[in-house]
């Protein structure tokens, strides 16, 4: 396995700072976890939300800290990972919503379909600047997303990993993968080791990039 890159805090690509569409999350954020990468990148990554990351945390806090998606300790690492091991690091990262979604208890919740939709002109704004051939979607809920998106219906989550879905109303090509917190509980059932699943993943990219 590789060991990822931090993100230059330069990458970052504010589409609306201060975005205060959705007051329970600007109430509960510390900052906007805003996309990151090459503003060309080949390929977006597309993840549901920030959690609550981790403060302590020298460098990987995670994007309610850093103001980056995909910058916490443990999905951040894997994602980036991933992409890495797959021969594949031009790379734009982001979430569906771009802010943390308390659940009143410290940590995070799934978005409503109210925050989605609040962000979803930052996603399509993100998309059309970096105007990617593929976009990768880290879990269920951000695939379900771009799934609405291109009005297909998901009926299994683990069938549709390492599917490519056409996306014609984005102009893009979807790709589902395993979210990170589940990639070590999943693989074994999708019939991959990790070195097969990171190599699946770059002979699909391979097709687009």
């Amino acid at each position: 396995m590789s060991d990822p890159e931090f993100p230059d805090p330069d990458s970052a690509s504010p589409i609306e700072p201060g975005c205060e569409r959705c007051p329970a999350l600007v109430e509960a954020r510390e900052c906007i976890a805003w996309g990151n990468g090459p503003r060309d990148a080949a390929v977006v990554a597309v993840g549901e939300a920030p959690g609550a990351g981790t403060p302590e945390e020298e460098r990987w806090q995670g994007g309610n800290w850093t103001g980056m998606a995909y910058t916490a300790r443990h999905s951040g690492k894997i994602v980036r990972t991933l992409f890495a091991d797959s021969g594949h690091t031009d790379v734009f990262y982001t979430n569906a919503v771009k802010c943390f979604p308390p659940d009143g208890e410290g940590s995070n919740r799934e978005p409503c379909e109210d925050e989605l939709g609040n962000c979803f002109s930052h996603l399509e704004a993100e998309l059309d600047a970096v105007d990617p051939a593929v976009v990768v979607t880290t879990g269920k809920h951000a695939t379900r997303v771009l799934f609405d998106a291109a009005g297909r219906d998901l009926d299994s989550f683990l069938d549709a990993v390492l599917e490519p879905v056409p996306c014609p109303p984005l102009d893009v090509t979807v790709l589902p993968v395993l979210h990170p917190a589940y990639q070590h509980m999943w693989l074994s059932r999708l019939g991959y080791d990790y070195e097969e699943y990171a190599a699946e993943l770059g002979r699909l990219l391979d097709d687009y990039c």
